[in-house]
């Protein structure tokens, strides 16, 4: 079966997650064709760091918090489907919203929502 688009994305993101990580404490990051580490003790930090952020390690408790692109936004071609999202400091100017199509968005050029049973409540 092959692995969906969106699975590739948070692998990705757990790798660039443990390389932040694993960088600042003199971790070796060298990796073989295989994409595996070849350290030794790289590998088994990666092991650990996957085991305690992927899905049967430790998850954020509460509600996953969605959004929409306001059909005024400048991003509104983007897509007119929810997207998970969290809201964090911006990487520039005022976009604080990260996650969906475009990567991060300004709080005014999104609705947020939250799922419970199957239906969508808007939170703004």
């Amino acid at each position: 079966m092959p692995i969906k688009t969106t699975q590739k994305l948070e692998d990705l993101e757990m790798l660039f997650a443990f390389e932040g990580w694993a960088e600042p404490r003199g971790f070796n990051l060298t990796r073989s064709e295989n994409t595996q580490y070849d350290h030794i003790e790289t590998r088994s930090a990666w092991l650990g760091f996957e085991a305690a952020h992927g899905p049967d390690g430790c998850r954020p408790t509460g509600q996953q918090l969605y959004a929409l692109i306001k059909k005024n936004s400048d991003y509104a071609h983007q897509t007119n489907k929810l997207f998970p999202v969290r809201v964090s400091q911006a990487p520039y100017d005022d976009y604080v919203v990260h996650g969906g199509p475009g990567g991060v968005y300004r709080m005014r050029d999104v609705n947020f929502y939250v799922i419970e049973d199957g239906k969508q409540y808007r939170l703004n």
